[in-house]
């Protein structure tokens, strides 16, 4: 431990000693680390960690499937039905969103709220740690009347007073009593709700088997498998196929881990930037490794010394190695706090990212950039240590002496990193374009509207206050004639589904053919939408006419449907004229009058769902989405819609306002987030390949200066000698270009599901890095190339 203190000791004067080299040394290390270390911290947290509840390994989120649906929510039904029969779960319950106004504490407030069953917490494993949970009698209608809270809603609006409990509270224009809070970072599935209400299963609910609309959890028993439960289900599943055959033909039920639901889609994004992140690393220390072999050639002369004197190979080695092993502990250190500055802007930088509370620098973290730290100082310590203890002694103590072997030797290894780190820039540099070009292809989608200039308010009637339609079409013609008085407004219009907002799914029949089987109907997208939604949105009328305000209650029932329907279920026939029905609402035929443009309804990269649009005159919403075009920024717009809003009922908050151009950027902000993160780590990279190839041709430069005075003194012209730095530079960039090429070609193939419009091959791609890195690399041999034409043939020949 004493030589290794005096190793330490040693080693840190020298380092202070080079105040640049260390500076450098300990940045490059710092941007490999602390990117590291802020995408394994992210990935820990989304990933790796166990979700906060009771034993969460044993928690399955069940869904019901359906050949031509694909996944789907659960019928009510149902649901009962796997309660009653089944004996492979300790507990399930059920949740479904809902929204809650509340009224009566000052300005009205809209909250994002979930309806769950009396037992769902329980089979979570988690209770609130103030008040308490929903009681069975509770998850009845009409003895419903309890709310329960989150933590942060007690704090923010409720000042965190224990005196909440038992307070009533006016929701929806009905009072219910605060029971519970709920514990500090609590979240299920959904960030953003912040209270919770009982599901309160009617009696028609509980025989619904066709509707579905809610989310299940089980907690399997201990010692049993998914594939137990799954088997189980299955089996009631087909029962309930052979009792209710209108409503559970072909339906059949999935488990997943409630882990799997929860990260979602952003598992593979996360694991192909880490790996990315990890090139980065891989690039500094081979970056660092270059550095320190530099620094070899000052040092040559000390090292023969300390072995002429006696000191063995490996003792070198360690106080080589102890030096290196510093520069990894500082950067390790300065790593830490980029990464935890990198983790300060995820929110911003990854919105969506799911159990984005949970992602904090914790034990594991800080033991991983530990670990880090020191391995990362091993690897590029390792190499320049044995190649420096092995000098040729005699060589290096003559007056004069440059141990050009050994130098040569170490130029050779200096340029094998160079070519690596070329190589590891080549691969993600291409993965980086891909990923770039996907987002770009993304974002010049069509997404079958008009986007600028619109902007959406988000506004849910109170059944208990508008209980009935006339009630609810009334507010919302008042709030159309009002809203088209607003200044810049061109039009205006509501719709009960928003395209990447909300929607409604529904089941639909043409009278002109025989009705489907049961469980055989198709399914449609249906919007209950105002006259003048097609034109404020700017979705194109192909054939046919759009709504007028005479399509209302009393006059033929139509319809209006889109190309995909048209295409899929007229092929070769016109539509125009016939007659549909759509589950919801009564048992009416609409009358098919028009036919729109696609609208993509949820992500840009899936196809337009066949979709149906109905008068909302004739078949109204409480909840649905004001919709304005206006001729100036559409977000100045947010308070005279509030005020609107207000004016026609005090009592009425209005939930979200936000810009189309919003929602769909929302819709790719994962994308957004990877080609983000991995456009900043390709730039990290081109920055440390740019320095590894200028210290390679700086330290050539250096090491061959009277070869390159003898050139000159005999006639060569200064475009040679130009002309012979740059090729080498070139010819290093061109061996790790080719390498990169093909590691690109078998890597880049991990990233498909991630690219949209763009091949993992894609030709565009392969050629345009390796050309940057040519010019990187033409930057990097320039200064030393114009060194190297510098040269005074006398004064390097005296020296």
């Amino acid at each position: 431990m004493a030589l290794l203190v005096n190793d330490l000791r040693y080693g840190a004067r020298a380092l202070l000693k080079s105040p640049m080299f260390s500076g450098v040394a300990v940045l490059a290390l710092a941007l490999g680390i602390g990117a590291t270390t802020a995408l394994f911290t992210v990935v820990n947290g989304v990933l790796l960690q166990p979700l906060p509840f009771d034993e969460p390994g044993r928690l399955l989120a069940i869904n019901e499937t359906h050949p031509r649906i694909g996944r789907f929510s659960v019928a009510p039904g149902n649901f009962v039905s796997w309660q009653e029969e089944g004996t492979v779960f300790a507990g399930m319950g059920v949740y479904g969103g809902t929204s809650l106004v509340l009224t009566g504490e000052g300005e009205p407030e809209e909250w994002r709220g979930a309806t769950v069953s009396a037992g769902l917490f329980t089979t979570l494993g988690m209770r609130p740690p103030i008040g308490r949970d929903f009681l069975p009698e509770e998850d009845q209608p009409g003895r419903d009347d309890v709310v329960i809270l989150s933590q942060g809603l007690w704090q923010a609006r409720f000042g965190g007073t224990p005196d909440v409990i038992g307070r009533t509270l006016t929701l929806n224009g009905r009072p219910r009593t605060v029971v519970g809070v709920m514990p500090p970072g609590f979240e299920f599935l959904r960030p953003d709700v912040v209270a919770w209400v009982p599901v309160a299963l009617t009696a028609e609910d509980r025989r619904n088997h066709g509707a579905h609309y809610l989310r299940a959890v089980g907690r399997l028993k201990e010692g049993l498998t998914i594939e137990q439960a799954l088997a189980e289900l299955d089996t009631i599943a087909a029962r309930l196929e052979q009792v209710f055959q209108e409503s559970n033909k072909d339906w059949r039920v999935e488990a997943r881990p409630l882990l799997e639901v929860v990260v979602g889609s952003s598992r593979p994004a996360l694991l192909v930037l880490l790996g990315a992140v990890g090139f980065v690393l891989l690039i500094a220390c081979a970056n660092v490794a270059n550095m320190l072999l530099a620094r070899a050639t000052v040092r040559q002369k000390e090292m023969a010394i300390r072995i002429a004197l006696g000191a063995g190979r490996w003792r070198v080695v360690r106080q080589l190695l102890a030096e290196a092993l510093l520069l990894g502990i500082a950067g390790g250190a300065a790593g830490l706090a980029i990464a935890a500055w990198g983790l300060s802007i995820l929110p911003a930088l990854a919105p969506g990212l799911p159990r984005l509370s949970e992602v904090a620098l914790d034990l594991r973290a800080l033991a991983f950039t530990g670990g880090l730290a020191l391995l990362t100082g091993v690897v590029f310590g390792l190499a320049p240590a044995f190649q420096i203890a092995r000098p040729d002694v005699t060589e290096s103590l003559k007056d004069g002496g440059h141990g050009a072997s050994g130098s040569r030797g170490r130029l050779r290894l200096r340029q094998a990193l160079v070519v690596v780190e070329v190589a590891l820039a080549v691969v993600l540099l291409i993965g980086a374009g891909l990923l770039i070009r996907s987002f770009w292809n993304l974002q010049h989608v069509d997404p079958g509207f008009r986007q600028e200039n619109v902007v959406a308010a988000f506004v849910s009637l109170p059944p208990a206050r508008y209980s009935d339609d006339e009630q609810a079409i009334g507010f919302y013609r008042r709030l159309l004639e009002r809203a088209s008085t607003l200044p810049g407004v061109e039009s205006a219009a509501v719709t009960a589904a928003m395209p990447f907002w909300n929607d409604y799914v529904q089941g639909f029949r043409f009278q002109e053919r025989p009705e489907p089987a049961p469980g055989e109907w198709p399914a449609t997208n249906y919007y209950a939408v105002s006259a003048d939604y097609f034109r404020t949105l700017g979705i194109p009328l192909r054939r046919g006419r759009l709504f007028t305000d005479r399509d209302r209650a009393g006059a033929p029932r139509v319809a209006i449907i889109n190309e995909t329907m048209a295409r899929r279920m007229f092929p070769g026939e016109d539509p125009i004229g016939q007659h549909i029905h759509v589950t919801a609402g009564p048992p009416a035929f609409r009358e098919i009058v028009g036919i729109v443009g696609n609208v993509k309804q949820y992500e840009l990269d899936a196809d337009a769902p066949m979709q149906t649009y109905e008068p909302f005159l004739v078949q109204p919403y409480r909840r649905m989405t004001l919709v304005l075009r206006t001729a100036t920024d559409p977000a100045l717009l947010a308070a005279a819609v509030r005020q609107a809003v207000q004016a026609l009922d005090p009592d009425q908050p209005v939930s979200r306002v936000a810009t189309l151009q919003e929602l769909v950027a929302d819709s790719v902000a994962q994308p957004r987030a990877s080609a983000r993160l991995i456009t900043v780590f390709g730039a990290v990279a081109l920055l440390l390949a740019a320095v590894g190839v200028y210290g390679v041709m700086a330290f050539t430069v250096a090491q061959r200066r009277r070869e390159f005075a003898i050139r000159i003194a005999i006639g060569a012209g200064k475009g040679r000698v130009l002309r012979l730095v740059i090729g080498q530079g070139l010819t290093l960039a061109a061996m790790g270009v080719a390498a990169g090429i093909g590691g690109a070609f078998a890597l880049t193939r991990l990233t498909a599901s991630l690219l949209f419009g763009v091949t993992a091959t894609d030709p565009v791609t392969f050629a345009l890095v390796p050309a940057v890195l040519a010019g990187v690399a033409l930057g990097g041999s320039a200064l030393p190339a114009w060194r190297a034409t510098t040269v005074d043939p006398v004064t390097a020949l005296r020296e």
